[in-house]
């Protein structure tokens, strides 16, 4: 009976104590196993041991930059973003693990549709939804300002550009094959019909000589703040309500947690019903 075999299996299922390490050498197709229902029960609870325990302190207001005040934003951020950034950083790794762990479940749970009872595709369908309603939470509530302090915007500008001059490249055997580095501030000018110049290109050709100079425009680029300002409100924010996030993100897992156990308590019900309805059934 395949319905009693899945049923027994589920029923069997005891709440674990400690943590089974992932085997590497399991990762085949002849040995690969799904993690059991009480293994992810059991991360997702210990994942509350792995939340900061330290809160940031709350930065001063952010001042209107000017060219004595901008030094003192700069000293801010120094002084304060790195531990609200750290604050932020943690939460969001518990976060990763918890939404992989909860990805975990449907292989753990599954059964095919005609194996399943009523009461267990109940019991499934709630447990589903309550898991659902934790992760919009987080989501909703808490990655939004998390993400705003660890992946602020920023424009992509060129900073500087330097030229790169080369050496002769034409008769001249001896020509000088070193590179010169300096600005691009001069400006092409022709002297007669028979020099032409590439602007585009930044290469200087003589149509009656056998030398040729080359040169190599190189970028560099700049990642500024699109919004200082802003960034430094998300970073007050996140310091100012971490004790709440830190609660709200403990509560979901908690729940999620306590969701898991009683589903598990659920479906050892669920399997005590049928074997007592015996032939009748």
């Amino acid at each position: 009976d395949t319905t009693g075999t899945h049923n027994s299996h589920n029923s069997n299922e005891t709440e674990d104590t400690t943590i089974q390490p992932i085997d590497p050498s399991s990762m085949n197709s002849s040995s690969f196993q799904p993690m059991s229902l009480s293994q992810i029960q059991l991360r997702i609870k210990l994942l509350l041991d792995k939340l900061p325990s330290a809160l940031p302190e709350v930065p001063p207001d952010y001042i209107n930059p000017d060219e004595t005040i901008h030094n003192n934003n700069n000293q801010q951020s120094s002084l304060y973003h790195p531990p609200i950034k750290s604050f932020a950083s943690a939460l969001q790794t518990t976060i990763e693990e918890y939404n992989l762990l909860l990805s975990l479940v449907s292989s753990a749970t599954y059964q095919w549709g005609v194996d399943r009872s009523g009461a267990s595709q109940q019991n499934l369908s709630v447990m589903n939804s309550e898991l659902q309603q934790c992760q919009e939470v987080i989501t909703s509530v808490v990655s939004g300002r998390l993400s705003n302090v660890l992946c602020p915007a920023v424009d992509v500008l060129v900073g500087r550009v330097e030229v790169v001059k080369g050496g002769n490249n034409g008769g001249e055997e001896n020509g000088s094959s070193s590179k010169k580095r300096k600005l691009d501030t001069s400006s092409a000018t022709t002297t007669s019909n028979n020099a032409t110049t590439d602007r585009l290109l930044g290469t200087t050709a003589t149509i009656n000589s056998t030398t040729t100079t080359n040169e190599q425009r190189i970028n560099h680029y700049t990642r500024p703040l699109v919004d200082p300002s802003y960034v430094h409100l998300c970073h007050q924010i996140v310091a100012r309500n971490g004790e709440m996030l830190r609660y709200t993100l403990a509560t979901c897992i908690h729940t999620a947690q306590r969701v898991i156990g009683d589903y598990l308590e659920a479906m050892k019900k669920d399997v005590g019903h049928e074997a007592n309805k015996g032939g009748y059934y």
